[in-house]
């Protein structure tokens, strides 16, 4: 047999190694995008909650302008509770009882029960919660808390929408 130039070899053992090394640093770096990609898209579906929470609240502000000009929605917070008034199609309510309806309603969508879950998570031990504030000259602002889990921590973030109420 005649010997082989140096240059005709085949690939060695370190080689391969390398090689393999190589790759698996890009697929742990992919799997990472993929993990930070469905957090990213996750958070935005909760701001996209928050948004719509927050929109809903002022919506029925807007339908209630007397309710608005009496103070019945001033200093709201979910996380106190609120009574039912029954305020329906069939029941003729106030404008301060269809102001605690809406309230009431409100507050179901933070709060979980047996058959359903909140549209935002809580966390820390309390539940996600909306909060409404009469900031004077009828601007309001309505603030939603909700937690997420980033880093291996819960966190709480905070979206805020304000608007100008109609005066009756």
């Amino acid at each position: 047999m005649t010997p082989t130039p140096a240059s005709l070899r085949g690939i060695g053992l370190i080689e391969i190694l390398i090689a393999v090394i190589l790759i698996s640093i890009g697929f742990l770096a992919a799997a990472r995008m993929q993990v930070q990609g469905m957090r990213f898209s996750q958070s935005a579906y909760f701001q996209s909650q928050a948004y719509f929470l927050a929109g809903d609240m002022i919506d029925r502000m807007r339908a209630n302008p007397l309710g608005v000009d009496q103070g019945a929605y001033d200093a709201v917070d979910t996380t106190d509770a609120v009574a039912d008034p029954n305020c329906g199609s069939t029941v003729i309510c106030t404008a301060a009882q269809q102001a605690q309806q809406d309230i009431f309603d409100w507050r179901q969508l933070f709060q979980p029960t047996v058959d359903v879950n909140p549209l935002l998570p809580g966390g820390d031990g309390s539940a996600a919660n909306g909060q409404i504030f009469d900031r004077g000259d009828n601007r309001f602002e309505v603030t939603i808390t909700w937690f997420e889990i980033i880093d291996g921590e819960s966190t709480a973030q905070v979206q805020s929408m304000f608007f100008v109420a109609e005066t009756v």
